[in-house]
């Protein structure tokens, strides 16, 4: 192998050598998604954070061919704690979070936007603990710095941080490292990828990149659609290369929900209980609001008494369904930095007063709504009353109608297209909950008002679109139930 391969390439090597061969030597990087953006743009926030727990570290700011001599340099000078200090040993280069030096050696500490110690991460703090010893410096201690979402309430940053030591867990794995590293070596000296069946790596513990080219051959009504089939399962039946519900085995064993929903795409025919339906929505009362939040969880927490990554509301949309059949529609954006819940708890109690509250996937709006709750007691009493009339659309596809073409989900975005298919969340600019977050955290920093007011559009859109799509769904099932009768 030439050059050097990076610490992010050895961990993808250790999630899926075919994903380490194509980064190394197809060296074609896809630009990266507003979502990624904000997710890399949050990590490195928390870097910033992490850095300010430590006095007079020095940042080695140099890119790839020069942080490592700037690094020897700033040893040789005497510094005792540096940030994102650069090695490379044996073809694997690194770059540190935080060397601190203490009287045995230099102590290296990974920062993770993560609120507690993951697997992977003592696998990216062992690649960095055997460049480190393989270059000769002593490493006595090894740990990870994470968010703390324990204690640590804004605006009281204080303990932001937690610290675990990891030095034991790592000296287990250390071992391990050249045994990975001689296989990469292989991998990478061969002109053709790697063979490898897809599976659970694909996701875990990172999506890949490489997903939608590994899968394409994966039909859209496949084994991976079965609700609550084990990965164990799906891992033989790929290998058997049993991809397509058609092919999997007449008596292959399955759960009684999992066989009533591969007879069902067999058949192409749904199951739908009718009566069962008509009762459930009999218990709705009039005026029925289809309400919908859209929620931000930063790392760092904004607003008190919030911790690391507690979620707070800052859009809402609200479809209300008048006695009459009329329909009207309200709804609440914040658009600016400050704290977004106050004016949007006034709105929200203006916009819903009696009536049934139709939620899809209720437990979230019930959560956001109880903590609404708990940071402001002195409208605790209404929110409660908004929470106890919450009632869940996503019940009725849990327990009372199945689709084949819902595959295995029951998800408003598989429902939809079936029961509404002239609905459509594909034409929108925001199409996801990450997406939204993403795009709202840019809106705050718009300088231009035009592309300011372009984002709030995007974001009413699409929040409107969810309780919209609760609205005509609602209506499909009112017809059905009605042409039971």
């Amino acid at each position: 192998m030439t050059g050097s391969i990076s610490k992010s390439q050895m961990m993808a090597g250790l999630q899926c050598p075919k994903r380490l061969w194509r980064e190394v030597k197809q060296s074609s990087s896809q630009p990266m998604s507003l979502t990624q953006q904000h997710i890399l743009a949050q990590g490195q926030e928390v870097g910033r954070y992490a850095r300010q727990q430590f006095a007079n570290g020095v940042l080695i700011g140099a890119a790839t061919s020069e942080a490592i001599s700037a690094t020897q340099r700033a040893i040789a000078s005497g510094s005792t704690c540096l940030f994102e200090a650069a090695f490379e040993f044996e073809g694997v280069f690194v770059r540190c979070d935080i060397l601190q030096h203490v009287a045995a050696g230099w102590e290296l500490i990974e920062v993770k936007s993560s609120s507690k110690p993951k697997d992977e991460h003592v696998w990216d703090v062992a690649i960095q603990t055997y460049v480190l010893r393989g270059l000769g410096l002593s490493v006595p201690a090894v740990k990870l710095m994470h968010l703390n979402t324990q204690t640590c309430c804004f605006p009281d940053l204080t303990d932001l941080f937690a610290i675990a030591d990891v030095t034991t867990d790592v000296e287990a794995i250390l071992p391990e490292i050249p045994t990975h590293l001689a296989q990469f070596n292989q991998y990478l000296s061969e002109p053709a990828e790697p063979t490898l069946a897809i599976g659970k790596h694909c996701d875990a513990p990172n999506p890949c990149p490489f997903k939608p080219d590994c899968w394409q051959s994966v039909p859209e009504l496949s084994i991976f659609t079965i609700p609550r089939l084990d990965w164990k399962k799906k891992q033989t039946l790929v290998a058997a290369n049993i991809l397509a519900i058609a092919d999997l085995p007449a008596d292959y064993s399955l759960t009684p929900p999992q066989r009533a929903y591969v007879d069902g795409v067999l058949t192409q025919q749904p199951t739908i209980d009718r009566a069962a339906i008509a009762s459930s929505l009999a218990e709705l009362n009039y005026p029925i609001h289809f309400f919908d939040f859209e929620t931000h969880n930063p790392a760092i927490p904004r607003f008190a008494p919030l911790k690391p990554y507690a979620p707070f509301p800052f859009q809402y949309s609200c479809h209300i369904l008048h006695a009459d059949g009329s329909l009207e529609h309200r709804d609440y954006l914040h658009g600016d930095r400050s704290d977004p819940r106050p004016p949007l708890i006034a709105a929200l109690l203006t916009d819903i007063t009696a009536g049934s509250v139709v939620a899809y996937h209720k437990s979230f709006e019930a959560s956001i709504l109880r903590r609404l709750a708990q940071d402001f007691p002195d409208q605790a009493a209404c929110l409660e009353s908004i929470s106890d009339r919450l009632w869940d659309l996503e019940d009725i596809f849990k327990y009372h109608y199945k689709h084949p073409g819902f595959r295995g989900s029951t998800s408003i975005k598989c429902v939809l297209p079936v029961l509404v298919p002239h609905l459509s969340y594909q034409d929108l600019a925001v199409q996801r909950g990450d997406q939204a977050q993403a795009v709202w955290d840019t809106m705050l920093s718009c300088s231009d008002e035009g592309s300011k007011a372009e984002r709030m559009r995007d974001l009413r859109d699409y929040c409107r679109l969810d309780t919209l799509a609760m609205v005509e769904i609602y209506r499909a099932l009112q017809a059905l139930s009605v042409n039971s009768r």
